[in-house]
């Protein structure tokens, strides 16, 4: 590392007493190992970049001095505002360091000078110990066969642990071959199950297709009833007006009979109310058959809603081996917004959103919700719930199954700054994958729907994010 004006009959020297006379021309830097003079070794050290220097902002890092504004432009503690100042500052107190280094630094170069000399003394002594080393070769050689003994006993282990990982491999192939096996029958089994369900919408839709039938023949039926029972009543009513026209022309030519008049009137009162009987009774009759008609249509779309939802979940077994949402994210597009409120008024219809997983291989969610709410809050809110599903791999999960998402209508506001989204956290708890789930419902008033811009182009937008 340095050089000395020596020549090699100085370097075997073979008397221990002799004397040698060192000159240093050059001093190496203990940063940077570059070689300078002894005349500018002292300006090098106050300017050497590689020196390492404590970061000013105390983030306990040293940093070479050529890579310190480049720290401190990107340290953690520094804050954006104060680097400036901070800057000058640390720069000051690194000048000041850096003139008391420069003096310490004199003060070991003394001191390594100084070392270095009895350290060339030694090495004249360390000639004489080489035929000690010698001899202790003889001991490394010992040792160094043991080595080799020892290695080649680790070689053997090796081998056999090898030889045992090549077992475990196979027996993974056999696991893998088990375990594709089981696929393999697990989708025939969800194949067979779809097949059933097909089977069972085809019997629901001739069944509603039946029923839809005789709802029409009942209707006509209903018509026809009304229809006579209106010809009836005209009927009727033709008949009490000549009969009033007769009672007048009675009236009329017999005008001095008293008794003959109060008994017509009495007569006419008793017919009058007997038109007013058979006019309530067919408004009833009137008001029944609507409220049948009524009932009916609501059933008509009950089951037509049915059709629709088995269709859904027939559509959602099919996906439910790969859910293509499997980062616990959901952003649902309601379209048709005013439609379907009209359609939950009238119809009571429950929204279904597509279904998603919380993470790969975990729950199976869907978000149910209810545009004209459910029980005391219908009418004047949004009732919503997570469900969480029957999905294709319950068996491996954790239950009871406890998770926290947060539901959100999106603000549709043209500017992206002024847009404030609305935000309702939910706690979802299932006990076990066939135990029935206690929904945890949440509400979001009309009101609240209908203003900013959650609401544009009859389109409502619901995010759902699982945050465990």
């Amino acid at each position: 590392m340095m050089s000395f004006n020596k020549s090699a009959d100085d370097r075997s020297i073979q008397q221990p007493k002799s004397t040698t006379i060192v000159k240093y021309e050059k001093s190496s830097c203990l940063f940077c190992n570059e070689w300078f003079d002894a005349q500018t070794f002292t300006e090098h050290l106050i300017h050497c970049g590689q020196v390492l220097e404590e970061c000013p902002n105390n983030c306990n890092v040293f940093i070479p001095r050529i890579r310190m504004r480049s720290h401190l432009k990107e340290c953690p503690r520094g804050k954006h505002q104060h680097n400036m100042q901070r800057l000058s500052v640390s720069m000051e107190r690194l000048d000041q360091h850096t003139d008391h280094r420069v003096q310490v630094l004199e003060q070991d170069i003394s001191t390594i000078r100084s070392v270095l000399n009895e350290e060339i003394r030694q090495r004249l002594h360390l000639i004489t110990d080489v035929g000690n080393i010698r001899k202790h070769n003889q001991v490394v050689e010992d040792r160094t066969r043991e080595t080799d003994e020892c290695i080649t006993e680790l070689r053997q282990q090796l081998d056999d642990e090898r030889v045992q990982r090549g077992f475990a491999t196979e027996q993974n192939q056999v696991d893998f071959q088990y375990c594709c096996s089981i696929t393999q029958s697990l989708k025939e089994q969800v194949e067979m199950k779809m097949t059933d369900l097909q089977q069972h919408i085809n019997q629901l839709s001739s069944d509603v297709s039946f029923h839809q039938n005789q709802l029409n023949d009942n209707i006509m039926k209903l018509e026809e009833i009304v229809f006579e029972n209106e010809r009836t009543n005209r009927n009727k009513f033709m008949q009490i007006d000549q009969f009033l026209q007769e009672i007048n022309e009675d009236i009329k030519t017999k005008l001095g009979s008293t008794d003959f008049s109060t008994t017509k009137q009495a007569t006419l009162d008793y017919e009058v109310k007997n038109v007013k009987s058979v006019m309530c009774e067919t408004e009833e009759r009137c008001d029944k058959l609507q409220s049948i008609v009524q009932n009916l249509d609501k059933a008509l779309h009950q089951t037509m809603q049915s059709i629709a939802d088995i269709e859904n979940q027939l559509a959602m077994q099919q996906r439910i081996a790969s859910v293509q949402n499997i980062r616990g994210h959901l952003i649902w597009r309601i379209k048709d917004y005013s439609k379907k409120l009209e359609e939950a008024k009238q119809y009571d219809t429950i929204l279904h959103s597509t279904m998603f997983s919380n993470k790969a291989f975990g729950y199976a969610l869907r978000l149910d919700i209810y545009l004209n709410g459910k029980g005391t809050w219908k009418g004047r809110n949004l009732i919503a719930c997570l469900n969480v599903l029957s999905g294709e791999y319950d068996p491996l999960l954790k239950w009871p199954c406890r998770l926290q998402a947060e539901i959100i209508i999106r603000d549709q506001s043209e500017i992206t700054l002024e847009s404030q989204d609305y935000v309702k956290t939910i706690y979802v708890r299932k006990k076990s994958d066939d135990y029935i789930q206690t929904n945890q419902y949440f509400h979001i008033p009309h009101k609240v729907i209908t203003s900013r811009n959650y609401l544009r182009n009859d389109s409502l937008f619901v995010e759902v994010r699982v945050l465990k």
